[in-house]
């Protein structure tokens, strides 16, 4: 890749580090050959990058292969939907997979740029600022609008007392918050300045007040990782003792969502698996297409009522895979995250382990797998080891 263009990924990367922290807040619809199509700006810039790099010219990681392998599952997919569907959903798919098709490819650009230690050291340190400002927003929202229940009719769930941030869901902004502890766990570790505990704290007590108990399971299931490499067994005990503390001393106002033994949403949870594999069923080898399971569940499961900003995937990422790509994707999908996790083994490979472990763990509850700023988050992180 030439200098100029390489000038361009990394001014388009700055902005998108600035732009991420704002979650939700910058989205915005525009009507596309008369179907609704969500943008965010990250989603913009993460475009550009694609379109500079599909110019040629740039080095091509190992792994550059399965994820050609993957996304010619998903096209082809999408374009067989056409005969169950219609024209209409490929056009809208075709945008969502677009989007997943930039985000891959940002991972390939920043493969390109980022080669020095001091760029990795820097992004890294970066990540964690950006987790700890999506935080800072969380607490601004926890404290100044405790109760948003009114977004329950506009298609977003209805939180009371429960720190959800700018991604206007605890289940996404937890997930951000887990990779910004387990960023600095690491850096604690390796370096043991006292400033990095400051950061863990903040983290565990901001993660813990999303009330998010898949959050809860994929920050231990990362700290056991890393305490697991570094075979500190004493680590992963410190860090459930303080979680678990701070989760009893949480308060419980009003409002079911902070009830940490709810059983609704597990039942729902439940259910909505039951009816993703009801799903799969119809198409289990090449799937029903991509960003087609709102119409599928209309349409096999007779849900006229999928008007929910999560209706388009499952609680599963795995099943959202499996339904929208069937199981050639989810082979393709499976081979590609085995060779991100052994590609390079040198700065950072931890923390990636550690962040990856969680996330695996994470998107079994919530469809956090192909989220925007979860890709975006894992590309930086990836681009950083070596």
């Amino acid at each position: 890749m030439d200098k100029t263009r390489k000038k361009l990924v990394k001014i388009l990367t700055l902005i998108f580090l600035v732009l991420f922290p704002f979650g939700q807040l910058l989205r915005y619809e525009v009507l596309l050959f008369g179907t609704n199509v969500t943008f965010h700006p990250i989603d913009l810039i993460v475009g550009f990058i694609f379109l500079i790099l599909i110019t040629g010219g740039y080095d091509k990681p190992t792994i550059y292969k399965s994820i050609l392998a993957f996304l010619s599952v998903a096209v082809f997919s999408l374009f067989f939907s056409a005969t169950i569907f219609g024209i209409t959903p490929i056009i809208k798919g075709s945008f969502y997979l677009l989007r997943l098709t930039s985000y891959l490819f940002f991972f390939v650009a920043l493969i390109n740029i980022v080669r020095t230690s001091v760029a990795k050291n820097m992004l890294y340190k970066t990540l964690i600022l950006i987790s700890a400002i999506v935080g800072i927003f969380g607490w601004i929202q926890y404290l100044w609008l405790p109760d948003l229940r009114s977004l329950y009719f506009i298609g977003w769930d209805d939180h009371l007392y429960r720190l959800i941030g700018t991604f206007l869901d605890p289940g996404f902004t937890s997930i951000i918050l887990v990779f910004g502890f387990l960023l600095s766990l690491v850096k604690f570790l390796e370096e043991k300045k006292k400033r990095y505990i400051v950061f863990l704290l903040f983290f565990l007590v901001t993660t813990a007040f999303t009330y998010a108990r898949a959050a809860y399971i994929a920050l231990l299931t990362g700290t056991y990782v890393i305490s697991k490499v570094k075979k500190s067994l004493k680590t992963v005990l410190a860090v459930s003792a303080l979680l678990l503390l701070i989760i009893l001393v949480l308060p419980r106002p009003e409002g079911y969502g902070v009830k940490l033994e709810r059983t609704h949403s597990i039942y729902a949870k439940i259910v909505n698996y039951k009816e993703t594999l009801s799903i799969i069923k119809e198409s289990p080898l090449i799937g029903i297409g991509f960003n087609n399971v709102c119409i599928a569940r209309q349409k096999y499961l007779g849900d006229e009522k999928s008007l929910s900003h999560a209706c388009s995937g499952s609680d599963s990422s795995l099943l959202t895979i499996f339904a929208t790509s069937g199981v050639l994707g989810l082979i393709t999908i499976v081979k590609f995250s085995y060779e991100l996790i052994v590609m390079r083994r040198k700065a950072y490979n931890l923390a990636f382990l550690g962040c990856f472990a969680a996330l695996i763990v994470h998107s079994i509850f919530v469809n956090s797998l192909v989220y925007p700023w979860v890709m975006g988050f894992m590309a930086i992180l990836s681009a950083t080891r070596g």
